[in-house]
Order: structure tokens, then C-alpha cells, then sequence
């Protein structure tokens, strides 16, 4: 591969990402068939794998099976086990712990509720205390690092969550909090994206290019991949769903504005028309004419962002959209507007069950492809 205006660690580190990304999608594959799809050399890749298997990153898994003459072709796969992490994810309902391999196989998970009367620091302290739990009893494992998801705005360079919509209304620096507490390496994402890059490398993602993911409960969140990557805007804010204005002088959002679509169709919003637990959502839609206006707005805000970004894949994942009965309702409302949006352009994540701590996780293995 060539590449007009990088240096020479920048190229080693663009190859380096684009074997193991290869790697991840299709999983245990021969040198020779990682030069043939990335495009580099055969010597290029050999020298590359040599160095990741060096540091633990690949390793071999034998010859693969052949019905053919000559010699079998020996295949490397990701060591997923290399590096285990504690995954975070921080939404305004609780914080989900989880210690974790690469490809998001836990081995501990526990939860931690929020205090209002406790400062993020003392919020951060208590986290850490409880993920070192886990590690305690797991102490064999390599922990190599923290990751952590949360709700808002986030700047991943400096390691702040810039204003955690519902959580906390201050700048945290929750990664110099985090990393004094662990003595490891952190990292932070916006925890939609985090389960967006979660899907480009375990899920829908790895097949289909362009990916709109829409999170609802407790709140309404957002993300989209373009040509395989994450697309963030040039303000962190890019397709905020939750956040588009719906209503003139409406009811203020968590977020500061008013109006938004989140102030309409939130868990507590929805909550407020008739109350229901998470997992009697179907039932209570079917009984409230208020309940279905509102997951009417919904489908017309999803029909208008599709309008404008028009995605292959329209994602759906979170704890409103568990039901079934309510997925079909809001595609049937979404189908009434534009028919091109039916049950082929809309999809439920096949990450359901680890979707409380795989997007840190899948921000931590996206990290190890990009910068290890």
C-alpha cells in the first residue's frame, strides 16, 4: 500500500491496522491470503505478523485443513486473550463493570448505582474499587488496560467527559481520575459510538459499510459508520437523533436545549404518559394511544435522519427496543412514510446480550488495532 503524506511509522502502523482488521473480519486466515486481500506484500506481511505474534497480538493456530495437494496453508488469528480490560459503561440509569477479553467474552461483571450526593471523583473512586473486585478474582489474567463508555459529549484526546447528559453536568477528567486509581491505561468513548465501533467489529459492521445505530433507554441516542469508520462531525455531535427539535418551546433536555425529540420519547418521558417497566414495553404500547403517537414521532424522526444519510443498515439496539412486538411497530411506522425502510434496511444487534459492556471493549480492541 502506498500512502502520499504519511512517514514511515504511520505507514507500519496503517499496515499493521489493516492486517488485523482483516484479521478480525474473517477470522483465522493464511499470510498469503492476508497479502491477496490487504494488498501489501507477501514479505511485508510475514515481517508484520512476526512482529505481532512477537508481542502476543497473533498467534498461530496450525495448518489449515485441505482436500488438495501441496502444502496446507498455516493460519493466524487474533490472541483475544492477550490483554484483558475493564470495561465501563456509564449511562444515567447505573454503570455496568465488566472484565473482559478482546472479543468481549466477560469473566466478571458487576453494577454500581450512582449517588447524587457523591462527587465524580468520589463516583470514579467507588467504580475503580468495584472493577478491582473482579480483577481480584481473576488475578492469573494480564489486565493491560481501562475502557470506558459514558453518555454525552466526550473528548477522547484529553480524556474528559465534556458534559455527561444525565450523569453529570461538569468537565471530568475521567481519565487522569481513572488512571490514578488503576495504574493502567484509559481510554474514553461516547458509550453510543462505543457500541457503534462495536458493531463495525462484531457485528452488522463487519459485512455492510455504511450503518446508522439507533440506542433507545433510557434515553435516545445515535451514531453512524461511514466506509467502515465512525463518523463524529466536526463537533462530537453528529447524528445526536436524541437531540433533534421537535417541539416550539418545548420541555428542556438534558442536554440544555428544549424541544428535543429525548424530552418526547425517553424512558421517563414515556414513562409520564403511562408508567411501565423496561420489559412491558409491548404491553403498554398496545394499550395507550399516547404511547403510540409518541413511538410515531419516533419513526418520522428515524425516516427524516435515513432521508439524509441514507445508510444501507439501520441498526436498533437498547433496552425499549428489546420487545419484538415494539420493533415491528415502530418499522410499520417507519414503512407508512417511506417503504424503502422495511424489515430489510432495519435490523436488531446481534449484541443484545452483551450490549450492557461491549462497547468499551470494542473501543479497546479498535484502540489496539489502530495504535499498538
Amino acid at each position: 500500500m502506498k500512502y502520499s503524506g504519511m512517514n514511515m511509522e504511520q505507514v507500519k502502523r496503517r499496515n499493521r491496522a489493516a492486517i488485523l482488521n482483516y484479521i478480525n473480519e474473517t477470522g483465522p486466515v493464511s499470510r498469503k491470503d492476508i497479502a491477496t486481500a490487504t494488498g501489501l506484500t507477501p514479505a511485508a506481511v510475514t515481517q508484520i505478523c512476526s512482529v505481532l505474534m512477537e508481542e502476543h497480538i497473533l498467534e498461530e493456530l496450525g495448518r489449515a485443513h485441505s482436500e488438495g495437494v501441496g502444502r496446507k496453508k498455516v493460519l493466524v488469528n487474533i490472541n483475544y486473550d492477550h490483554t484483558y480490560l475493564y470495561a465501563i459503561n456509564m449511562e444515567p440509569d447505573g454503570v455496568k463493570i465488566a472484565l473482559s477479553n478482546l472479543k468481549g467474552d466477560a469473566v466478571a461483571k458487576t453494577l454500581y448505582s450512582f449517588d447524587d450526593q457523591k462527587s465524580p471523583r468520589e463516583t470514579l473512586g467507588e467504580i475503580a474499587r468495584e472493577a478491582k473486585k473482579l480483577g481480584a478474582g481473576h488475578r492469573n489474567l494480564p489486565i493491560g488496560g481501562v475502557s470506558v463508555a459514558i453518555s454525552g459529549i466526550v473528548d477522547k484526546k484529553k480524556g474528559l467527559s465534556v458534559h455527561a447528559y444525565g450523569i453529570w453536568d461538569e468537565q471530568v477528567k475521567v481519565c487522569e481520575i481513572l488512571e490514578s486509581e488503576f495504574d493502567l491505561p484509559v481510554i474514553i468513548e461516547n458509550n453510543v459510538n462505543a457500541l457503534a465501533v462495536a458493531e463495525l467489529l462484531y457485528g452488522f459492521g463487519r459485512q455492510i459499510d455504511n450503518i446508522l445505530l439507533i440506542k433507545w433507554g433510557p434515553g435516545v441516542g445515535s451514531s453512524m459508520i461511514l466506509k467502515k469508520e465512525l463518523y463524529e462531525g466536526t463537533d462530537r455531535k453528529a447524528a445526536e437523533l436524541g437531540h433533534y427539535i421537535v417541539e416550539k418551546d418545548g420541555a428542556k433536555c438534558s442536554c440544555g436545549r428544549r424541544g428535543c425529540l429525548e424530552t418526547k420519547v425517553s424512558y421517563p418521558a414515556l414513562c409520564r404518559i403511562r408508567p411501565f417497566a423496561y420489559d412491558e414495553f409491548g404491553v403498554a404500547l398496545a394499550e395507550s394511544e399516547e404511547l403510540k403517537d409518541a413511538l410515531d414521532l419516533f419513526a418520522r424522526c428515524i425516516v427524516n435522519t435515513v432521508t439524509i444519510v441514507s445508510p444501507n443498515r439501520v441498526i436498533l439496539c437498547g433496552s425499549l427496543f428489546r420487545s419484538e412486538s415494539v420493533r415491528r411497530e415502530l418499522i410499520d411506522a417507519c414503512k407508512k412514510y417511506d417503504a424503502a425502510i422495511d424489515e430489510e434496511r432495519v435490523s436488531y444487534t446481534d449484541l443484545s446480550d452483551r450490549e450492557d459492556y461491549i462497547g468499551p471493549v470494542a473501543t479497546f480492541l479498535d484502540h489496539v488495532i489502530r495504535f499498538s
